[in-house]
């Protein structure tokens, strides 16, 4: 067996519910593409108790911390902001001429993430994909360098540390978990695992057209719905998509959907539609409105 491959890392917000015990992750989001990962682990000491000249009994040594270095193609700016919980302005820098500025500043403060990647083995000559979560992670900011480019280019990558700690998870199954491993044969079914319980939501496309009635629009949303969820919309100037494993409840100014019905929203508006399951956001999408503007 060995390791021939790695991609796609996913990140999710942690968030811990003291009432449960439980943890769960929620506004998933994938980073563009992965070069490397290394987990530097720190054990505390095994402490023996010597009886007869020898090991009677071993209190073996347990995960104390460790640090995951993550390199990848690059880093956006959204995903800066998103690891480093930077805050984006918008600022005006000439006679109509403006552009989103991310800052850091006292108020900036890094705030713990699940992290996932997918490692690819080949084991007796037959591929298979470990997807591999670390519970609760909190991102340093990094150093910046480049280089000018010369008479070749010289490939330069972007790489970030963060602080991997225990998980405050505590149920039958889990005691303070610190990392999982799942197998599986397809590199789809490792990231739909991370994509899952990393709380990414999956992106509808969403199309809308002029409907039959004045100030009415028609949408048609693809992937056709889930079995047992539920259909959700929002308009506005510029809606916020809310990111997975959010309860639908927990959002504000939302209305229910049939999936067929025309919609009521003014041409050049955002609408949102959110697919729910069990009350949980799974799939969202929005598109600019195309409304019936006939007198």
């Amino acid at each position: 067996m060995a390791i021939k491959g790695l991609s796609i890392p996913v990140f999710g917000n942690y968030n811990y519910d003291e009432s449960t015990g439980n943890v769960s992750y929620t506004n998933g989001f994938r980073n563009p593409k992965a070069c490397s990962y290394e987990l530097s682990i720190e054990s505390a000491e095994d402490n023996p108790l010597y009886a007869d000249n020898q090991i009677a009994e071993n209190d073996v040594g347990r995960f104390n911390t460790g640090t995951l270095s993550l390199e990848t193609s690059d880093f956006t700016q959204e995903t800066s902001q998103y690891v480093l919980n930077a805050k984006v302005i918008k600022r005006t820098y000439g006679p109509g001429l403006t552009t989103k500025v991310m800052v850091f500043d006292d108020d900036q403060k890094s705030l713990p993430k699940g992290f996932g990647i997918v490692e690819t083995h080949q084991i007796n000559n037959i591929d298979r994909y470990k997807a591999v979560i670390l519970k609760k992670v909190t991102f340093m900011i990094p150093s910046d360098a480049a280089a000018t480019k010369g008479k070749t280019i010289e490939w330069q990558t972007h790489k970030i540390e963060a602080t991997i700690a225990r998980s405050d998870e505590v149920t039958e199954e889990e005691n303070h978990p610190w990392k999982d491993e799942a197998w599986f044969d397809t590199e789809a079914q490792a990231l739909e695992y991370l994509i899952y319980m990393l709380g990414v939501a999956t992106n509808l496309t969403v199309t809308s057209t002029a409907g039959t009635t004045s100030g009415n629009t028609e949408i048609t949303v693809h992937p056709g719905k889930l079995d047992g969820s539920q259909y959700y919309y929002k308009t506005g100037e510029d809606v916020e998509l809310p990111g997975g494993n959010v309860l639908i409840s927990s959002l504000p100014d939302v209305q229910t959907w049939d999936g067929e019905a025309e919609i009521t929203a003014a041409s050049g508006q955002e609408i949102m539609i959110i697919e729910a399951l069990n009350g949980v956001v799974v799939r969202q999408g929005k598109a600019t409105v195309i409304s019936n503007t006939t007198a």
